[in-house]
């Protein structure tokens, strides 16, 4: 199957994404983020590995590792903290200096991740990626300061700037380097279908059972609708007990995450990811079965384990998304010569 092809599939795809996450958004991103999500962060971290994670040096790993680990200590002793075996070893975790610390300072492990990412595509020495990360460090000491700019650091670029934005981008410059038209048409009905989202009615919008709006509560993303809803200058708006303009960002970010990971999927002939050896096939899908039965037992202990694994597919996808940003300018400053 070409590029155009799978182009033409991908509209499809967002089509059909589009519909279920008008109908159930909130099902919708619980099953998608639970089930896609971990396959998807599994076999593109192998895929990137192949690929020397489109850095000049494969050790880029370990930067990544240490500033995921950093992020994710919190949401796992978070959850041991208030575990009915666990508490009584854990519970100094909560509001203890360390805590409030790494509350404070976590995005600036997102920033810091970005700047040894722009560092290392252009050069293999390790501690110059060191450098960059510093560098990132004290320019979030600065800009954290900034509650737009913490906002866009902590919130956005880990979650919706990394499914949709850079998703966006990934397919935006695909289109111009393959000069694909079904490509371009693929970005335009990306945003047309976050247009609709946003500004249509929502009436075809089922209301979710208490044990779906209970797993919702504990993914925490619903401080993310807060905070994009926030952004976007959408006031809250009730039609009887449902308020209109959280369930259009949750349908938003329904269809982003849904689209993301089927982005993914659909691009097996194109970009080789599924070309993995059997061992590995069979250690990702015994891995994948525990991430799902985690999120089948408890959906927040499965977010809080899978934090870890999330965050460091985000971190080592920068390289990538610093090449695809670099390569739209090139392919359009080549058009507009």
């Amino acid at each position: 199957m070409n590029a155009k092809q799978i182009d033409w599939i991908n509209i499809l795809l967002m089509l059909v994404a589009l519909v279920i996450a008008k109908k159930m958004p909130f099902e919708l991103f619980l099953f998608s983020y639970a089930v896609f999500g971990p396959l998807h962060y599994l076999t593109e971290i192998n895929w990137l590995r192949d690929r020397n994670y489109f850095s000049k040096t494969s050790n880029i790993v370990w930067i990544m590792l240490i500033l995921a680990l950093f992020i994710s200590i919190n949401p796992i002793f978070n959850i041991l903290a208030i575990g009915d075996n666990t508490k009584d070893i854990f519970g100094f975790w909560l509001d203890s200096p360390f805590q409030i610390w790494i509350n404070k300072w976590s995005p600036a492990f997102v920033l810091m991740a970005f700047a040894a990412s722009i560092a290392l595509i252009f050069t293999n020495k390790i501690w110059i990626g060191l450098v960059g990360s510093i560098i990132g460090a004290i320019a979030a000491f600065f800009l954290l300061q900034i509650k737009l700019t913490w906002l866009w650091i902590a919130i956005f670029t880990p979650t919706l700037v990394h499914v949709y934005v850079f998703t966006g981008f990934f397919m935006l410059y695909g289109a111009l380097k393959n000069k694909s038209i079904p490509g371009i048409i693929s970005v335009i009905v990306l945003i047309a279908c976050s247009v609709y989202i946003l500004s249509s009615s929502t009436k075809s919008f089922n209301y979710p059972s208490e044990l779906t709006l209970q797993r919702f509560d504990e993914s925490t993303f619903n401080n993310i609708v807060e905070f994009f809803r926030e952004f976007i200058g959408m006031e809250n708006r009730f039609i009887g007990n449902v308020n209109v303009s959280y369930i259009k960002v949750l349908t938003f970010i329904a269809f982003a995450y849904t689209y993301h990971y089927l982005n993914w999927f659909s691009k097996t002939s194109l970009i080789k990811w599924h070309e993995i050896n059997t061992k590995k096939w069979l250690l990702i899908l015994m891995v994948w079965a525990i991430s799902i039965s985690l999120y089948s037992f408890n959906y927040k202990l499965g977010f809080a384990i899978l934090f870890l694994l999330s965050f460091l597919h985000v971190f080592l996808e920068f390289p990538l998304n610093v090449i695809s940003i670099k390569g739209i300018i090139q392919e359009l400053l080549l058009r507009f010569r």
